[in-house]
């Protein structure tokens, strides 16, 4: 069977570039790195974590830099991490994000980056565990910025829900239903979803009207 092209591929192949460019890393291997990645991001049984969801975080990488110029401090690493963040997922592994985060680490490391800038980087990645706890600055907004998603729309909403269940098809209805609903209720139970003013603005209340909705479907036999 012949590979497609995935939603994005150009656009994230010129963002990939872009962000090469901007570190000074624009020859072949850094090229072939890209290209790797959107192969990954592309990859069975992928259909939420997918590279839909890559570029809408960049996106909101964007967006948040338009409207604040000057607040992210380092950009380039938040959007390496984002790069990264699930670039290893299966969802019977536990360990996607720690695997991620060792991949991200191999190749800065061979592009000869700053220790410092790998670090970071790779913090970020163990950060999109969303593991209850304190976070600040930039990590926080990484972390804001991939859980945007329980604040769109009820119609993407239930959309990223629908793509989540095909990825955890493996699992058997009563199983999935107790599992999903724990991860839910994690989130409606903290006293924020999003720690950055400038999420939690635009997405705190419809997150949580989703997510409130969404355990009544899958307790009401419609997941």
């Amino acid at each position: 069977m012949l590979w497609r092209a995935p939603a994005h591929a150009a656009e994230l192949q010129a963002h990939w570039q872009a962000l090469g460019a901007a570190l000074q890393r624009g020859h072949p291997a850094w090229q072939r790195e890209g290209q790797r990645l959107i192969r990954s991001w592309s990859r069975w049984p992928r259909a939420y974590h997918d590279t839909t969801h890559l570029h809408a975080c960049l996106q909101h990488l964007h967006a948040v830099q338009h409207d604040l110029p000057g607040v992210l401090h380092n950009p380039a690493a938040m959007a390496l991490a984002l790069w990264f963040h699930d670039a290893v997922y299966w969802p019977w592994s536990a360990h996607n994000e720690a695997r991620s985060a060792d991949w991200a680490t191999r190749f800065l490391r061979a592009q000869t980056m700053p220790a410092a800038l790998v670090d970071t980087v790779r913090q970020h990645i163990l950060d999109t565990r969303h593991t209850p706890g304190p976070l600040a600055g930039d990590a926080q907004w990484v972390v804001d910025i991939d859980l945007a998603i329980l604040g769109q729309n009820p119609a993407v909403y239930d959309r990223f829900e629908r793509n989540v269940r095909r990825e955890y098809f493996f699992v058997r209805r009563p199983r999935y239903i107790a599992g999903r609903s724990a991860v839910l209720q994690s989130f409606l139970d903290r006293p924020r979803i999003y720690g950055t003013d400038w999420f939690f603005a635009r997405y705190e209340a419809t997150a949580r009207q989703n997510l409130t909705r969404a355990l009544a479907a899958l307790h009401g036999g419609s997941a």
